[in-house]
């Protein structure tokens, strides 16, 4: 492989043709070749991928083709610096398991829409507003006699 440096009466497009291209087209063909098997759904950044294989294909370094796209020297550095945040749940999570999750939700709104389940939660409303006027009343009570308590005390 070319492993020489651009020279300033150098062509660009001479030095792309020469250098460039011969490791950046066959890393954009296993990145799209790596895209179409992934499953629609799962987690594939191609920018990780492409930067992965262009990492360990370096034709002016060695010992690199077993290194994870974690492992670069440079990803941990912009990851020490500005961490990358969580990926969104809808590339965390399979199919079957959105579909659970999306399932689940929606049967717990239809049972919520149950009449009987309506007057219960009516009910309960109803309880815990009682329940809070008992509470300060309660309360009113105790500071009056701690008051009254205060003043009739010789």
């Amino acid at each position: 492989p070319n492993n020489k440096m651009a020279k300033e009466d150098e062509d660009p497009s001479v030095y792309l043709e020469n250098v460039v291209f011969p490791t950046l087209l066959p890393g954009i063909e296993e990145t799209l070749r790596v895209a179409k098997k992934t499953e629609r759904r799962k987690r594939f950044n191609p920018l990780d991928y492409l930067s992965s294989y262009l990492y360990r294909h370096n034709p002016s370094k060695t010992g690199r083709l077993d290194v994870s796209f974690e492992e670069i020297p440079f990803v941990k550095d912009e990851w020490a610096l500005r961490p990358r945040p969580p990926l969104p749940l809808s590339a965390r999570l399979t199919e079957e398991e959105a579909a659970t999750i999306i399932q689940a939700y929606y049967r717990g709104y239809r049972v919520r829409c149950l009449p009987p389940i309506q007057q219960f939660r009516e009910w309960r409303k109803g309880y815990w507003e009682e329940v809070e006027a008992i509470t300060k009343i309660k309360q009113f009570w105790r500071k009056k006699s701690s008051v009254i308590n205060k003043h009739s005390s010789p």
